[in-house]
């Protein structure tokens, strides 16, 4: 089960049960996903994965960055655990005219070795924590050791824009040690988020409220919440260490490539497989 009521399974109601709300939170951030594929293809090149490479995407939603990766001449394989967003996501690759490069798999990133073989690819990519914290550190692990079978030998994992334990910590110190809403627009909809971060559990359990306007008047409706562990920097080298990735870079973002800030930073890391007794 996914961390948090363990009567709930979180995941199957936000992204399966109710992916049509979140859909259009990740429609309206198109434009994000393609900078974001612009960082990432400046990223993965300087790192020595090119053009033409071999690419899969866990948690890839609508295709929001893969779409534009593949774009720009990467090979993409897109998993999800959502039929809502893959099927999104493939009717965008048509639109774009790059269905020959964006591969499209409804699937668990916990069975990852389900859906797709060994020696597969150049890098292995998760973008806007999706996937790691949703559910047990010992689940963690595994995906990451999946997605170490999965990528060639000297291939990459890149964790980029991903929610940290250091940033929570900074910006609650920053208000105060309270938990503050925050209003954005999704699409048709007005969406209000309320996070409260555990510092005991290190969890942020956020509950999404979603509103429609009318004139003056916000019309409610509906609602869902969800709860993710977050990870130090130091935590996610030390689970990455014991799947087999050593780590390479961290950076503050996908623009400047400066050195990682703590309190600061999401995470952008870049791992390399490492071979026994490597660090």
């Amino acid at each position: 089960m996914p961390i948090g009521n363990p009567n709930r399974d979180w995941v199957r109601e936000f992204l399966v049960e109710k992916a049509h709300l979140f859909l259009e939170v990740l429609r309206a951030n198109e434009e994000r996903g393609r900078r974001d594929a612009e960082g990432l293809a400046r990223l993965l090149a300087r790192h020595g994965v090119s053009e033409g490479s071999r690419l899969l995407e866990l948690g890839c939603g609508n295709g929001r960055v893969a779409v534009p990766l593949a774009k720009l001449g990467y090979h993409v394989t897109c998993l999800d655990v959502s039929p809502v967003f893959i099927e999104d996501a493939a009717r965008r690759a048509k639109e774009e005219g790059v269905e020959d490069r964006l591969e499209t798999m409804v699937g668990d990133a916990r069975r990852l070795l389900d859906y797709v073989g060994e020696d597969e690819y150049n890098a292995v990519y998760m973008v806007w924590t999706s996937v790691l914290g949703y559910y047990s550190r010992d689940t963690d692990l595994e995906v990451l050791r999946a997605a170490r079978k999965a990528v060639k030998e000297s291939g990459l994992l890149v964790i980029a824009n991903t929610a940290n334990r250091d940033r929570a910590v900074a910006y609650r110190a920053l208000t105060g040690g309270t938990d503050t809403p925050y209003v954005s627009e999704a699409g048709r909809y007005i969406l209000i988020e309320y996070p409260r971060f555990d510092p005991v559990s290190s969890t942020v359990t956020s509950r999404w409220k979603f509103y429609t306007r009318s004139g003056r008047d916000l019309i409610y409706i509906d609602e869902a919440e969800f709860t993710i562990r977050l990870y130090t920097l130091t935590e996610l080298v030390e689970m990455a260490r014991e799947a087999g990735w050593k780590l390479e870079a961290a950076y503050h973002d996908l623009e400047t490539f400066r050195s990682y800030i703590p309190g600061l930073s999401p995470f952008n890391v870049v791992f390399r497989t490492s071979q026994d007794g490597e660090r």
